[in-house]
């Protein structure tokens, strides 16, 4: 009986033209229009990297968060002075291989550049580090945002492990090496964080378009299966009525109706991925760990579906409505349409970006390519699987809630 309704679920997926111009038809158009509009854009050289003008208010500053950050100015940047007539910050020195361009200035003379659009942020260093951007989220600044967010990060992340490191030796928990400074030094300087993805040279602000357009196309299954249940529901679909005469459990009707949408949407999102790849779109070389968030995306998107079907009982133009809405409503947030919503949603509204699938299957794709560390990673996937175990709980509590007896 299994294979019958699976065998039966293929044939209708396959045989159904208005189904399978959406599963199939759809998604790879999409996909095309998406990188004829943004292929310029990847061959562009527009997306060079210019280094950020920053003000540093080191005032109220101890000697030693002084020292550390001045080491640190002296990795990513090199000084600069305002040019004349308000002009821009300009830099002392080449800034060829510099991040920031920076000045060390009291807080009213900082407050003064930055009203005059003569530097992009303040910088006030002391135990913890405070960053005022003006205009932060304007579409031509975001990227700077991005990379000077990213890069006092990573400051500070190194100065609280030297930190710990310090206090541990100082109580003899540990012995360091006469060379373990040196190692601390190397980790620091080859540390993803502050290579050139971050320059924007292989534009990763581009990219985070395509990371957001398969992240949604992972969650669009749910188009297909919110209406899925109510082909096992005999309260639902006179099909459904007439399959309750055999006696079979509804849990095995329920995987034999799902079991082939989980195998054609899984096929279509590696196939998109790839075809995305012929067409000159790079997401790195991690295939292997973007081919598994894309599976654990596609069943996340497929049980979301799923979800909403069995636990609002509306009519089929709802549940169809919620199937198409909520996944771009997600890709939207998740900076499908424009970039600078998925900062402002990250700085503004965090909760909503971190219960949002379409943005964890972007976010992961994001730190796939940027970092070379795998943590972040497998926090998402965590996150994200967490996610599908609440969809697929929730389905088994609406298909529970009616039950029938077979005639």
């Amino acid at each position: 009986m299994f294979k019958h309704i699976t065998k039966y679920k293929t044939l209708a997926l396959v045989k159904d033209q208005a189904s399978l111009f959406w599963t199939l038809f759809f998604p790879i158009v999409l996909v095309t229009v998406f990188y004829l509009a943004m292929s310029g854009l990847l061959s562009s050289d527009m997306y060079q990297f210019d280094p950020i003008a920053v003000a540093v208010v080191t005032e109220d500053a101890k000697q030693e968060d002084l020292e550390a950050f001045e080491t640190f100015l002296d990795y990513v940047g090199v000084p600069g002075t305002p040019g004349e007539d308000d002009g821009p910050l300009q830099a002392d020195a080449d800034p060829e291989d510099a991040y920031i361009i920076y000045t060390k200035v009291d807080p009213d003379e900082a407050r003064a550049l930055l009203d005059k659009n003569q530097i992009y942020a303040c910088v006030e260093v002391g135990e913890t580090m405070t960053m005022t951007a003006k205009n932060a989220r304007n579409s031509s600044n975001w990227r700077n945002g991005s990379v000077l967010h990213a890069l006092l990060e990573r400051y500070a992340q190194v100065k609280n492990t030297m930190s710990s490191i310090g206090k541990m030796a100082m109580t003899g928990a540990i012995r360091p090496d006469p060379d373990f400074g040196d190692k601390i030094r190397q980790a620091f300087e080859s540390d993803a964080g502050l290579q050139e993805e971050d320059r924007g040279t292989k534009q990763g602000d581009v990219l985070i378009y395509f990371f957001a357009l398969l992240g949604y196309l992972t969650i669009f299954p749910m188009s297909t299966t919110v209406l899925s249940v109510a082909e096992i529901e005999a309260n639902q679909s006179p099909r459904a009525a007439r399959s309750w005469l055999a006696p079979y459990p509804k849990w095995k009707r329920f995987f034999a109706e799902i079991l082939p949408v989980v195998v054609l949407y899984s096929i279509l999102n590696v196939i998109i991925y790839y075809y995305l790849g012929a067409l000159g779109v790079g997401f790195g070389s991690q295939t292997g760990y973007i081919l598994i968030l894309l599976l654990l995306g596609t069943l996340t998107g497929i049980f979301m579906g799923t979800a909403v079907g069995s636990l609002f009982k509306g009519t089929p133009g709802i549940k169809t409505a919620l199937g198409i809405g909520l996944p771009l409503a997600m890709g939207f947030f998740s900076g499908m349409m424009a970039a600078e919503i998925r900062k402002m949603i990250k700085d503004s509204v965090p909760f909503l970006h971190k219960i949002n699938p379409v943005a964890l299957v972007t976010e992961g794709l994001y730190s796939l390519y940027n970092y070379s560390t795998l943590d972040r990673y497998f926090e998402i996937v965590i996150r994200l699987s967490i996610f599908l175990v609440i969809a697929i709980v929730l389905t088994i509590i609406g298909l529970r809630r009616s039950n029938y007896e077979s005639l």
